[in-house]
């Protein structure tokens, strides 16, 4: 899919914004109820700060967000640490049609000083391309809640990120997130010792995170795992992930519905290449039509299993093409349940073992 297009087509289909209420929408099950209502526009400006070539905190931020029902339409953001920050609990923001260069990260939540809480809730994040970026698009933590970030394309910086870096990350209680057709491309650690484990991911959420999906979300090129998810129940429909380390990287429990995973890739080290690999203290995981392509020689297991407990592992309708690679493979820790519906030799599977 041309993600490039895609955006580009949609940022034509979108009149500017005086006033709007985003209906709420139904994802998998779960309501992501995003009824924001701008009260407050900010169209067609332009914030620059002072970055150049510096790394880290060099630039300042572009914007704080300071009230409710705040909207930023064809904002251009460029040379900064942060493009947006929530120092305090917001809700009601909104972000539309935005291009974003050489920046820390796009959207923070941090509080300011004095403030306990920095939650974002009730928001939408649409049409966005942001590139030369050296940790990330986005970081939602404390309370956030009931979000969409859809049609976002997040790219590293070509000389690879800091430490950590991952395109969108949740972290502490964040619930009730929607990614639709993001994509996170080249999050590489640079710097890292060659016997170190090497980070950098392409979404990441955490186990206090919950009713998080990701929907046609494309994740390529990191270091680390395209989906880090540690979220009990997730979610995934129809996502792809390509050319990363560990594809798909799950430690909690959830379902995968026609996802395809292609070519994993290691670029330094340590841990060795997965399509799917599962970790720590796992549950149960339903993994519906996946699709799984590798050339002869790629050795990366399809599942990968490095775990405390347990896994239970559902695998239905596979269609799974890695000639060179082993289906199941037990890294450390007790063996898997695996079911396969129908029964193995009745998926298309094409493995060396």
């Amino acid at each position: 899919m041309n993600w490039e297009r895609l955006t580009r087509r949609n940022l034509l289909a979108i009149a500017a914004v005086s006033s709007a209420v985003l209906t709420a929408r139904q994802w998998g099950g779960y309501s992501s109820a995003s009824a924001a209502t701008i009260a407050n526009l900010i169209q067609g400006k332009t914030f620059s700060g002072t970055r150049g070539s510096a790394s880290g905190s060099a630039g300042g931020e572009g914007i704080r967000i300071a009230a409710d029902g705040t909207g930023i339409v064809d904002g251009v953001f460029q040379n900064l640490a942060t493009a947006v920050r929530i120092p305090k609990p917001i809700s009601q923001l909104t972000i539309e049609n935005g291009k974003a260069d050489n920046l820390y990260r796009f959207l923070d939540t941090t509080v300011a000083s004095g403030v306990a809480d920095a939650s974002l809730s009730d928001f939408v994040i649409r049409n966005v391309q942001a590139g030369k970026l050296e940790h990330g698009f986005s970081r939602l933590r404390y309370q956030s809640a009931r979000g969409v970030i859809e049609d976002v394309i997040a790219t590293c910086r070509d000389s690879g990120g800091d430490a950590y870096c991952v395109g969108f990350a949740l972290d502490d209680q964040a619930r009730d997130i929607t990614y639709q057709r993001a994509a996170a491309h080249g999050f590489r650690e640079s710097g890292s010792a060659a016997g170190s484990y090497w980070n950098g991911d392409g979404f990441t959420d955490e186990r206090g995170n919950s009713m998080i999906r990701y929907l046609d979300c494309l994740a390529t090129g990191c270091t680390d795992g395209g989906f880090d998810l540690k979220s009990a129940a997730v979610l995934l429909e129809r996502c792809k992930s390509e050319g990363n380390k560990r594809n798909f990287r799950l430690w909690n429990s959830g379902e995968l519905h026609d996802c395809e995973s292609i070519e994993p890739v290691s670029r330094g080290g340590s841990g060795r290449t997965a399509h799917f690999s599962f970790h720590g203290d796992v549950g149960a995981y339903r993994i519906v039509r996946p699709k799984v392509r590798a050339r002869e020689g790629n050795t990366a297991p399809v599942f990968l299993f490095n775990t405390n407990t347990v896994a239970r592992l559902t695998i239905e309708g596979a269609d799974i093409e890695a000639p060179s690679a082993a289906l199941i493979t037990v890294e450390n820790g007790p063996a898997p349940v695996v079911e396969f519906v129908p029964a193995r030799n009745r998926q298309h599977i094409v493995t060396a073992s």
